[in-house]
């Protein structure tokens, strides 16, 4: 059931308060519910008063500290939007992916080296080889994830090989 929060009808605050329709015409003859017309937000500020003594909750909001930070937060968004849009920040995604891609030019370009520069010598070539794939190895996203304590599969859990 969809609930009209501007002017909500008796079976609709029936629903919301687990009462019967009838119990709600009730509380509005005796003067508890406001009569129809009123707001979900008004009859459930007399549904507390009426049922646990509670106050509406307005009386402990400080609207002029949240207007300021709600005002804050719009200022911050639209600066951000701003910053973006000139280029002076960009999101983490294409960040993410200019990362990887320098990075696997990088590898691609290391792993050439041996070639270039064993000139035929295959011995030296292996040498060459194997001590970039050393250094790439220790350079991995598993040592980097390592060292910074977590590991990539963190759900995982630790490797026990007992």
């Amino acid at each position: 059931m969809e609930i009209d929060i501007d002017e909500p009808t008796r079976p609709q605050l029936a629903a919301v308060f687990g009462v019967s329709s009838r119990w709600i015409g009730e509380l509005r003859a005796q003067g508890d519910l406001p009569k129809d017309g009123a707001s979900l937000l008004e009859n459930i500020e007399a549904w507390a008063q009426a049922k646990y003594g509670v106050e509406g909750a307005q009386g402990d909001i400080d609207f002029d500290t949240e207007r300021a930070r709600l005002t804050k937060e719009q200022a911050d968004s639209k600066a951000m939007d701003n910053a973006e849009r000139r280029k002076e920040l960009a999101s983490l995604p294409d960040m993410s992916g200019a990362v990887i891609s320098v990075i696997a030019l990088t590898v691609t370009r290391l792993q050439q080296v041996g070639l270039e520069v064993a000139n035929g010598d295959h011995k030296l070539r292996a040498r060459i080889d194997r001590a970039i794939a050393d250094a790439l190895d220790e350079m991995s996203v598993a040592k980097v994830e390592e060292a910074r304590g977590g590991g990539l599969h963190e759900e995982d859990g630790p490797d026990d090989e007992s």
